[in-house]
C-alpha cells in the first residue's frame, strides 16, 4: 500500500551486525564467510542446508559439541578485502560465489551460493560487498 503519512522504519548502520543461532556440529572461525539456513541457524556456506551468504563472523564460534542454537554468532556484512579467484578489474561489479568459508570465486559451476558483489580491485586487493 502506498504512504499517506511519514513513515517510522528501522535502519542499521554499515557495521551493525546481525547474531544467528550456529547450527549444532557447527566451528565457525572468526572472520570467515557465514550462511544461513532455511531455519535462519548459521552454518559454513558449502553446508548441504545452507541457502544465503550473511555476511562474515565477527569472531570464533564453536558449536561442534552442542545443539542446535546453543550458541550465537555475530555477523557483519559490508565491504571486505577478501581475495576473489581469478578476478580481474574488468569483473568489477560481479557476483560472486562462495566455495567455502574462506574462498569466493566468480564462477558457480557447483551450485556456490552468491556471496557478494565485487567493488573494486586496487593496490590493496580485491572488495566484496557482503550486503
Amino acid at each position: 500500500m502506498a504512504a499517506v503519512n511519514d513513515q517510522k522504519i528501522g535502519r542499521r548502520l554499515p557495521g551493525t551486525g546481525f547474531g544467528f543461532p550456529v547450527l549444532g556440529g557447527q566451528l565457525l572461525y572468526g572472520r570467515t564467510l557465514v550462511a544461513i539456513t532455511a531455519a535462519g541457524m548459521a552454518v559454513k556456506p558449502d553446508h548441504a542446508d545452507a541457502v544465503a551468504v550473511v555476511g562474515l563472523s565477527e569472531e570464533r564460534v564453536d558449536n561442534s559439541t552442542g545443539a542446535d542454537g546453543d550458541i550465537t554468532v555475530e555477523v557483519e556484512g559490508g565491504v571486505w578485502g577478501i581475495p576473489v579467484a581469478g578476478a580481474t578489474i574488468a569483473d568489477k561489479g560481479a557476483t560472486v560465489y562462495a566455495a567455502d568459508d574462506n574462498t569466493l570465486q566468480l564462477t558457480n559451476a557447483g551450485g556456490e551460493l552468491a556471496a557478494g558483489t565485487l567493488k573494486m580491485i586496487d593496490a590493496d586487493g580485491h572488495w566484496v560487498d557482503l550486503g
